[in-house]
């Protein structure tokens, strides 16, 4: 649970745009590089996934995602995923997206990086995969190829195009998940990837993101006593929608905009 933890805390300080100091990255490149699962236990992990440990490519190779009573835990934004495909897939490569990160010159980072991506480039959600769950994992895909391998152009947009054509077909209704993706995943790779046909995509979604980013949401409990896991994490939502709408030329600043909560109804809004 320790790496658990780490990767959420970590990646909530960048979405929050909170100071990740260098004695926290070193703590976390340790913790992370020293908890790499065994062989037995990765082939343990594969057999019980009913594959060849010997041939799969579709599980990972490092990393064992943790279960708290069997049941899977929520990805960095919030999203519970139904599919062991994309909870193992989007542990071991968002731990690897923070390895690199913070420690892109040790060569067991650069080995995994490199062998990990031989893996991805014989699946079918790392190229671009749109059924299911396969989906949100080629999320977790383009996360690490915008990080890592950013000069990939052809494999960033293979990726890119399918996601973006869906992006532009999100509508009213619920923001959270919109055609089986979770809004706020897909726009935290949005962010990453540093390019112009994101920039044009989230432009032609503008009015439609001001518009969450403006509207009330649950942080806590509703006036009649019920409320959700998922709704904590509802304030992480609104600073990845600030973000994205953030590489936008005329929302540099948008980070000025306070995103706050309010006292009498606890929810959410971004004063813009």
């Amino acid at each position: 649970m320790d790496k658990y933890k780490i990767l959420m805390e970590l990646n909530r300080k960048e979405i929050f745009g909170e100071e990740i100091s260098n004695t926290e990255k070193k703590e976390a490149v340790f913790v992370l590089l020293n908890g790499i699962d065994d062989e037995e236990g990765i082939r343990k992990y594969k057999k019980h996934m009913r594959v060849n440990p010997e041939t799969d490519k579709i599980y990972p190779s490092y990393y064992i995602p943790p279960y708290n009573g069997n049941k899977k835990l929520r990805l960095v934004q919030g999203f519970l995923p139904k599919t062991n495909i994309l909870y193992a897939n989007y542990y071991e490569l968002e731990i690897i997206r923070l390895l690199f990160r913070y420690a892109p010159e040790n060569e067991k980072v650069k080995d995994m990086v490199e062998k990990t991506f031989l893996r991805l480039k014989g699946t079918c959600y790392g190229n671009s995969c749109m059924q299911g769950e396969c989906t949100i994992t080629g999320i977790s895909v383009l996360r690490l190829l915008a990080a890592a391998c950013p000069d990939d152009r052809e494999w960033i947009d293979k990726l890119l195009s399918p996601l973006g054509d869906t992006f532009l077909a999100f509508g009213p209704g619920q923001a959270a998940i919109q055609k089986g993706i979770p809004l706020t995943y897909l726009l935290m790779v949005f962010t990453d990837v540093d390019n112009e046909k994101v920039k044009a995509l989230i432009a032609q979604k503008k009015e439609w993101l001001l518009a969450l980013l403006r509207r009330g949401w649950i942080t806590g409990k509703l006036s009649n006593g019920k409320g959700s896991e998922a709704d904590n994490y509802n304030l992480t939502g609104k600073y990845i929608i600030r973000n994205a709408l953030g590489i936008l030329p005329e929302y540099e600043n948008i980070s000025e905009h306070e995103i706050y909560i309010n006292s009498k109804n606890d929810r959410c809004y971004c004063n813009i």
